[in-house]
C-alpha cells in the first residue's frame, strides 16, 4: 500500500532508515503472530506456526511495500515504510476473535511534480499537462508494484508445490501458506477503493486494472473462501 502527498521527515535516499527498520520490523512481527493464531487456531502458536506464518507475511508483506518504495526511488521520490500503530493493535486483537483484517502501514511518498526529489529528467515534457502525464504515470507503476510482486511471488510458490519441489509438512505449510497469503494481498489491494493500491492503478488505467485487477481479485475471492485450485 502506498501513500502520497505526504510530509515526513527525510533520510537519506535509497536507504533504509533507523525509523522505517523499526516500522517494519514491528509490523512483520505483528502480522506474522497475527497470522500464526488464525493458522495454529490458537492462542499459544508453535515454532513450526510461527515459521510458516514469518515466511509467507515475510515474503507477501515486506516484499510488497519494498516494491513500493524502490519503484518510487527510480523515479527519484523519497519513499519509506511507516507503520500504523492502532492498525497493528486491531490486528492482534481481531486475530484472537478468529480472524483478521490487516492495516499494517504504508509506503509514504513525498513528490514534487515540478521537481522530482533527485530525479532529473531533461527530456521531459516541462508543460504543466506534461508533468501531470507523468506524475500519473509514475504513481501508476508504483502502485502496481507491490500486487504485481505478490502476484509473481504466488506463482513462485505455486510452481513449488506442482513442481514437488518442496516436500514434507513443514515445507509444504510454507508454499501453501505463502501462495495464499500472497494471492489473498493481492486480490485485496487490487481492489479500487479508499487508500488501496487498487483505486490508484483504476485511476491511473482502467484498462490495467481491468486486466491484472479482475483475475487477481476473483481468484483471491476463491481461494479466501477455500476453493482448492492447488
Amino acid at each position: 500500500m502506498t501513500d502520497f502527498l505526504k510530509d515526513s521527515p527525510m533520510s537519506p535516499p535509497n536507504r533504509i532508515g533507523k525509523t522505517e527498520l523499526f516500522d517494519l520490523l514491528v509490523s512483520l512481527a505483528a502480522l506474522t503472530f497475527a497470522f500464526s493464531i488464525i493458522i495454529g487456531d490458537s492462542s499459544i502458536p508453535g515454532a513450526e506456526i510461527l515459521f510458516i506464518s514469518a515466511v509467507g507475511v515475510g515474503s507477501g508483506f515486506l516484499l510488497h511495500e519494498m516494491a513500493h518504495k524502490l519503484v518510487a526511488q527510480r523515479y527519484g521520490y523519497w519513499a519509506e515504510y511507516r507503520a500504523n500503530g492502532m492498525g497493528l493493535v486491531f490486528l492482534v486483537a481481531m486475530a484472537f476473535m478468529g480472524f483478521i483484517f490487516a492495516v499494517p502501514g504504508a509506503v509514504v511518498i513525498r513528490k514534487d511534480p515540478y521537481i522530482p526529489i533527485g530525479f532529473h529528467r531533461p527530456e521531459a515534457d516541462t508543460s504543466i499537462e506534461g508533468m501531470e502525464m507523468m506524475a500519473g504515470r509514475e504513481e501508476l507503476l508504483i502502485s502496481l508494484a507491490g500486487p504485481m510482486t505478490n502476484i509473481l511471488l504466488g506463482l513462485l510458490f505455486f510452481s513449488l508445490i506442482k513442481g514437488g519441489v518442496v516436500t514434507g509438512w513443514l515445507f509444504m505449510g510454507v508454499a501453501h501458506f505463502g501462495f495464499f497469503i500472497n494471492l489473498i494481498l493481492a486480490g485485496f489491494n487490487m481492489i479500487p477503493a479508499g487508500p488501496l493500491d487498487g483505486a490508484k492503478i483504476f485511476k491511473g488505467s482502467r484498462l490495467v486494472w481491468a486486466i491484472v485487477g479482475i483475475p487477481t481479485i476473483l481468484a483471491g475471492i476463491l481461494v479466501f473462501f477455500g476453493v482448492r485450485i492447488i
